[in-house]
């Protein structure tokens, strides 16, 4: 099953597994995954699976800092690649599409696809 890892800022090594169909993410302990970071809204982010498309989207919930996939704002539902980084205030997940035994695995997982990126975008070994 696919998962959200926090990757950066407060919660970070947060996993999320993403068991159902529509999972909401922000400071409100109503969310099914609650971020405490003062720049998440309290209904911020919502990821959830396109059965059209057959894979998950994000979609902002109209909060009021918005939500960036792989640092551009999305205003409509984006569909998620493995690997995409989410930023919702302070505060940014990696989407990891594949299954992953728990969530030590998860966390190993988004630290070397992050750093498989930095090194590419950078050129830094």
């Amino acid at each position: 099953m696919a998962s959200l890892v926090v990757i950066e800022g407060p919660g970070q090594g947060a996993h999320f597994p993403l068991t159902e169909p529509l999972v909401s993410v922000g400071r409100d302990d109503t969310c099914t995954f609650q971020i405490l970071d003062a720049l998440v809204s309290r209904k911020h982010l919502q990821v959830r699976l396109d059965a059209m498309l057959g894979k998950h989207v994000a979609g902002d919930y109209r909060s009021a800092h918005g939500v960036f996939v792989n640092d551009k704002q999305i205003l409509l539902d984006t569909p998620l690649n493995d690997g995409d980084r989410i930023r919702i205030g302070q505060t940014t997940l990696m989407y990891l599409a594949a299954d992953h035994s728990d969530a030590p695995a998860a966390v190993a997982a988004a630290k070397k696809k992050g750093e498989w990126k930095r090194t590419t975008l950078t050129g830094r070994e």
